[in-house]
């Protein structure tokens, strides 16, 4: 077994975890219908906009 514990509020990367979260990712994204992969990439793009939005005002 292995030990599930954040070190300083990080994501643990224990490679059994990290494969086990890349199995789960790409079996969801197998299943999602054509209108829900594009629903995603929409959202995706609202957060990249959204992050340049707030780099920009900090002044980055």
């Amino acid at each position: 077994m292995t030990n599930f514990r954040t070190h300083n509020g990080q994501i643990p990367t224990d490679p059994t975890i990290l494969l086990a979260l890349l199995l789960a990712v790409v079996y969801a994204a197998g299943h999602l219908t054509p209108d829900q992969t594009a629903a995603l990439a929409a959202i995706g793009g609202l957060t990249e906009l959204a992050r340049t939005l707030l780099h920009a005002i900090r002044g980055r």
